[in-house]
């Protein structure tokens, strides 16, 4: 009963923040940020917002941490930035088991006096310890500003769990991944014996190789133990197979809840096929890592031969966003260098160009207005976009994909998609579809909709943004390029599109027909251009594509006229022989082993 009263106890009395915390016998300070971090820490503040309000910031501890989870904090440090001075309000700092909706209701709470608050750090020893019990908690900091203010402290690059973020009591903002680095906040933890050599292993996705040679893998590693530490040994074992493989990496210095991408060197398999893969660290600086997560996994695709990749470029915009200039001259630039070797796919959101189509692709990959993704792996500002495109068009795919298109009418009113795929590796279970788009250069408009705002008036002179900066605020008559008006399952791709089974150089066809005979959008059918996109449904990401202009209808897209060739046997799609077509996808395997699709509605 007293313990479970001690973790409710809040405390309104202000303290006073300071920097000279004693640390005793088994106590140290502990946090996703740490003392290297606070060397490099630019004390002109780095996060807050632009007006008055409410700031929350805090870390979360996951259940059984193995250093936090059955100590007891004794104080906790936070660092703040020059905007210190405009804290209107005494500061909470706050321990809770959920992450609090209202902060009236964290486990501990305790006022930390507003005129004790400085510059760099603040120490505010807790005046009830607070015990753990290997219990989640967020631990935290609010307080107000009574102007444009930026006094939040964060560094280094991004952890899982080092940094969550609101104002105004809004939502929480989970940081990681976002580039805003580790919060600025450490604890002081008392536990009897704090663990050494724990090295954690992150999951390294999907990766490629060509048969006979090697790749360099980058995977994440985590010191999780007190000392600092300069080196590890690995081993990685192969999914169905008693061979394993082993090695050691330098890491220089890895402090405490510091992380490393290290490059691990992978050798093809001798079969070309895709074969998970486990990677563990199992010494640490010579001694046995007691970690126990120790082991990351990953899949890797040996292939036959390389495929040649049509990147895409995914670029999220609005007419209403004055930031989104900076987007369009991203893509004008793209297309000027790269022309036709790079697809390119204008997303509008709110805005007369807007389509219902593309919302969960928007809202999945959307990283702010304007945002842009290649291939949906890497995110790029769109104004950078020319500097990333080499690296995409060097990446090696699993597959080719080429793509015919034409009228299915003479009133153009459906287009009829011819898609071939072929796979380098071998796959029982294949987890593949080609989603299919429409895009149209050169769309306009005269309503107040299709005015494009431009914070950039005024900004500058010269260079790129020229126009945009000696434009106004406001900007008609534009014509927008490369604009999504149609897709067809353009997320995950049209189930069956790909079947489950892949045999290498096997080509795989797929047929499909796209209304559009109530799209109101299309201006000029003239200007569109359709798109196939081999999504890796197992990942999301896009692993090839193509394009084609839309040819008249009656121009032949190729087809099965020789008898040496005819159809031996008909499939429904879930392997049924079929006597005759059948509506939906149908699966067709020719005399020369080919595999085509027809969808039939």
């Amino acid at each position: 009963m007293k313990r479970n009263f001690l973790l409710i106890l809040s405390l309104f009395i202000a303290v006073l923040a300071k920097a000279d915390i004693t640390i005793g016998d088994n106590q140290m300070w502990w946090g996703y940020f740490n003392e290297s971090d606070a060397d490099n820490l630019p004390y002109s503040g780095n996060l807050g917002y632009g007006r008055a309000c409410t700031i929350d910031a805090a870390i979360m501890v996951p259940a059984n941490d193995n250093f936090v989870g059955d100590a007891t904090i004794k104080a906790i440090r936070l660092w703040l930035g020059d905007d210190v001075s405009v804290i209107s309000t005494d500061m909470t700092v706050w321990i809770s088991t959920t992450r609090p909706s209202d902060i009236s209701t964290a486990n501990y709470k305790q006022i930390v006096s507003k005129a004790s608050l400085v510059k760099g750090v603040n120490e505010i020893e807790l005046a009830t310890p607070f015990e753990v019990n290997n219990q989640q908690i967020y631990v935290g900091f609010t307080f107000s500003i009574s102007q444009k203010a930026y006094p939040v402290m964060s560094y280094g690059s991004d952890v899982r769990y080092g940094f969550y973020y609101r104002v105004d009591n809004g939502n929480w903002n989970d940081f990681y991944g976002e580039d805003y680095g580790r919060l600025a906040l450490q604890l002081l933890i008392e536990g009897k014996d704090f663990p050494t050599d724990c090295v954690t292993v992150n999951d390294f996705g999907q990766n490629v190789v060509l048969k006979g040679q090697s790749i360099s893998i980058p995977i994440t590693i985590t010191n999780k133990g007190k000392d600092p530490i300069t080196s590890v040994s690995y081993t990685i074992a192969t999914e169905g197979s008693n061979m394993t493989s082993e090695g050691r990496l330098s890491l220089g210095s890895l402090s405490l809840n510091c992380s490393k991408t290290v490059n691990v060197p992978f050798l093809a398999d001798t079969e070309a096929r895709k074969y998970q893969k486990t990677f563990t660290i199992t010494m640490v600086d010579e001694k046995p890592n007691k970690a126990s997560a120790n082991s990351g996994t990953g899949y890797l695709i040996t292939l036959t031969e390389s495929c040649p990749v049509t990147p895409v470029i995914e670029e999220f915009t609005g007419t209403w966003c004055g930031y989104c200039p900076y987007g369009m001259v991203g893509m004008q630039k793209v297309h000027e260098t790269y022309g036709d070797q790079v697809i390119l796919i204008a997303a509008h959101y709110s805005d007369p160009m807007e389509i219902d189509a593309y919302y969960p692709i928007i809202s999945e990959y959307a990283d702010g207005f304007p945002s842009s993704v290649i291939d949906r792996q890497t995110s790029v500002y769109p104004y950078s976009l020319r500097y990333y495109v080499s690296d995409a068009l060097n990446r090696t795919a699993q597959a080719g994909i080429e793509l015919s298109a034409m009228w299915n009418d003479a009133e153009q009113e459906a287009v009829s998609f011819s898609t071939k795929t072929k796979f380098a590796y071998n796959d029982d279970n294949g987890q593949y579809a080609i989603a299919l788009v429409l895009v149209e250069d050169g769309l306009t408009g005269t309503s107040s909709g299709w005015a494009q705002s431009n914070y950039l008036s005024g900004k500058g002179s010269g260079g790129d943004m020229a126009f945009w900066y000696s434009a106004g605020s406001s900007v008609a008559g534009l014509e927008f390029d490369h604009v999504a008006v149609e897709a067809w399952s353009a997320k995950d791709g049209i189930n069956g599109s790909v079947t489950s089974k892949i045999v290498a150089n096997a080509v795989q066809e797929f047929s499909y027909v796209g209304n559009i005979s109530g799209n109101t959008l299309i201006q000029d059918k003239s200007k569109l251009k359709a798109i196939a996109l081999l999504i890796d449904q197992t990942s999301g990401t896009i692993v090839n594509a193509a394009q084609s202009d839309i040819k008249e209808y009656g121009t032949a897209i190729s087809s099965v006229t020789s008898d040496s060739n005819v159809s031996t046997v008909n499939y429904f799609v879930d392997g049924r022989k079929l006597p005759t077509f059948q509506k939906g996808i149908n699966i067709i395997r020719m005399n020369d082993g080919t595999v085509k699709k027809v969808l039939i509605k």
